[in-house]
């Protein structure tokens, strides 16, 4: 997968051969309109697993390094490997990303950018590209090909979405006198986020309780465990939506009910959160949703 990931990215950029090409004098952004035009042609060629329209993308003496290090030297070659990674696994979707394109010369062109590819089993490669264009007979050619692997994505990445929770914030019920403190760190070696909270009656502690959060390599989305000091547990999965995230929990009472809730949590401002649960339930059994609260940040914290 990771080869046709490459491949695709790296071939598929300015030159469609079947496209007509600018003149020499054509301004920068004309060539990179040009360019984005052949992306999408290039997708579709993939998309239909065309290995001589993808071969034809690049110049006979053509140069193609992968991100492992493995070069193909001239067409054949790096037809050869386009097939390879095609045998078995032609069904996969090509997105092409373009962050630069450099116009050296009237018949040299420089693209840089990167790749996703899909693979109908959902599993997703890429890569980062360099490729150099060249205009050989009025058509546009990949000469040469450099292709690196994409930064590491480390589970702090995956949860800087929710870095703006870090720090305490409370809610305060003046009428029952109840306080509800939680406090949001970074773990040590900042691959999860811990929560504690304090529930308060006046001076007296009620419950208190615990929250990690993590990301799931195998799931592909954050987690979390929640614990309470009466003996409960919960575990939940985290979806984004724009500015608000939705926690889908199943947990276990002390007492060994089984719990299930859906709680939404919505940034309002830097400073400013709702929280509600709905789809409560307890063994089974509907419970009452609780309504929206506006929870705020502790000042200076």
């Amino acid at each position: 997968m990771k080869t046709i990931a490459l491949l695709a990215s790296l071939t598929v950029v300015f030159t469609c051969t079947g496209l007509a090409q600018p003149p020499a004098d054509t301004p920068p952004d004309k060539v990179k309109a040009a360019v984005l035009a052949n992306d999408r042609a290039y997708e579709d060629a993939y998309a239909k697993a065309d290995v001589k329209a993808l071969t034809d993308f690049f110049a006979e003496d053509a140069v193609f390094t992968s991100d492992d290090g493995s070069t193909f030297t001239g067409r054949a070659e790096i037809e050869g490997s386009i097939r390879a990674a095609f045998a078995g696994n032609k069904v996969a979707k090509l997105a092409i990303a373009v962050d630069s394109v450099r116009v050296l010369s009237p018949d040299v062109v420089v693209e840089k950018g990167s790749t996703s590819v899909t693979a109908k089993s959902g599993e997703v490669s890429g890569a980062l590209y360099t490729a150099i264009h060249v205009k050989k007979d009025g058509k546009w050619k990949i000469s040469e090909l450099v292709e690196t692997p994409l930064p590491e994505v480390t589970p702090h990445d995956r949860l800087t979405e929710l870095a703006w929770l870090i720090g305490d914030w409370e809610e305060a019920d003046k009428a029952s006198d109840v306080t509800i403190r939680s406090q949001y760190v970074w773990a040590r070696g900042g691959n999860f986020i811990t929560r504690n909270v304090t529930v308060k009656r006046g001076d007296e502690t009620v419950i208190d309780g615990w929250q990690i959060i993590g990301w799931d390599p195998v799931e592909k989305h954050i987690r979390s465990w929640t614990f309470d000091g009466e003996g409960g547990f919960a575990e939940g999965q985290w979806t984004r939506e724009g500015e608000r995230w939705l926690l889908r929990e199943k947990g276990v009472a002390p007492d060994g009910s089984r719990t299930t809730a859906e709680n939404t949590i919505s940034k309002l401002s830097a400073d400013r959160l709702t929280w509600e649960s709905n789809s409560r339930t307890l063994d089974g059994e509907p419970q009452p949703s609780i309504g929206r609260t506006e929870i705020n940040r502790v000042k200076g914290k």
